[in-house]
């Protein structure tokens, strides 16, 4: 994301075309907030005149593009949001936008109204000549997920934000059983902050305490658990999940997912594709692949295809009625380690 046109838009210098877009909707959604927080501060009349949002799933651009030239009446600075702009990418629009209209508008935009254009978890496509132009005459902000490092910052920072203090053991411990979904790391945050109060100290023993795990969760650590030879901890890890009343079939259904995914990554690793490019293929959010490239290391190749195998034939007796102690079938994967 280019900082620099948020402090421009900071120091009061806008500019009348704006376009956000990329893959982490979370930060794209803060950001849109940001800008719409910073114009009503410039403005002299209240936001309810001067912002006008559409839905281009909704409302053809024709639509927009006939609300920004018209003045405000009160001679202020009034801003269009038009969300859900596919157009930009591969997705087809659920109506007809008049793109050579709108690309007539962007060259000579109205100066003294500003369009803000959204297009959220899509990627643009380069080919198309509504890209090209809206490259040239906008400022763009592209969302990315976050990984590594900047995910770690963003947690540091929404703790500063929170008036609580973490380590990064406390920061990286809260990423491991989260992921980098931002939207649920922002609730976590403010979840554990809460009980620690202002100025409190967040712990370890916080985090596992408060933090909820998803069952995805706890099947990624039975499988982490497996690639260790830690047969013993599996086997317990899946007893207490039966045990939290988890429906078995759903945790085979899950292994198998993990086991499909973590053979799949490890085969086009060996191609010599990288993390993206792997995600992209596989239509995949980027940390689970992380995760896998990791934990498949645990494995040989040989290893995921029979344990797949056998993943699949289970799920495949429990349905045909072959096996009837469906909680057996699921444990006996983990007994043969």
């Amino acid at each position: 994301m280019d900082r620099k046109i948020l402090q421009d838009i900071k120091k009061n210098q806008i500019h009348p075309v704006y376009f956000l877009y990329g893959e982490e909707e979370f930060l794209l959604e803060e950001t849109l907030d940001w800008i719409r927080q910073q114009l009503c501060e410039r403005s002299t009349g209240d936001r309810e005149w001067n912002e006008i949002v559409f839905d281009l799933d909704e409302t053809p651009i024709q639509s927009v593009l006939q609300e920004l030239e018209t003045p405000s009446f009160f001679g202020d600075r009034r801003w269009i949001i038009a969300k859900n702009a596919q157009f930009f990418g591969n997705h087809k629009s659920k109506v007809e936008h008049d793109i050579d209209l709108f690309l007539e508008y962007v060259k000579d935009p109205y100066p003294d109204n500003i369009l803000i254009l959204t297009m959220a978890g899509s990627t643009l496509d380069k080919r198309k000549k509504v890209v090209k132009q809206i490259e040239k005459v906008a400022k763009i902000l592209k969302f990315d997920f976050l990984e590594g490092q900047e995910l770690q910052r963003f947690v540091a920072k929404r703790f500063q934000l929170l008036q609580v203090q973490a380590g990064m053991e406390v920061i990286n411990r809260l990423i491991e059983l989260v992921g980098n979904h931002l939207r649920l790391l922002a609730q976590e945050c403010q979840k554990v902050a809460l009980f620690a109060g202002k100025q409190g100290v967040i712990t370890l023993e916080q985090i596992d305490q408060q933090v909820v795990r998803t069952l995805e969760q706890d099947v990624f650590r039975l499988t982490d658990q497996m690639g260790k030879q830690n047969k013993e901890n599996a086997i317990q890890i899946y007893r207490d999940l039966v045990f939290q009343k988890e429906d078995p079939i759903k945790i085979l259904a899950l292994i198998t997912r993990q086991f499909r995914i973590m053979l799949q990554v490890k085969l086009l690793a060996q191609t010599g594709k990288n993390e993206k490019e792997i995600a992209s293929l596989l239509k995949l959010h980027p940390y689970p692949v992380k995760l896998a490239l990791q934990r498949g290391n645990s494995y040989s190749e040989e290893q995921l295809q029979t344990l797949l195998e056998q993943a699949i034939e289970a799920d495949q007796a429990i349905k045909s009625n072959r096996i009837i102690d469906k909680e057996f079938a699921v444990e006996r994967i983990l007994i043969l380690l």
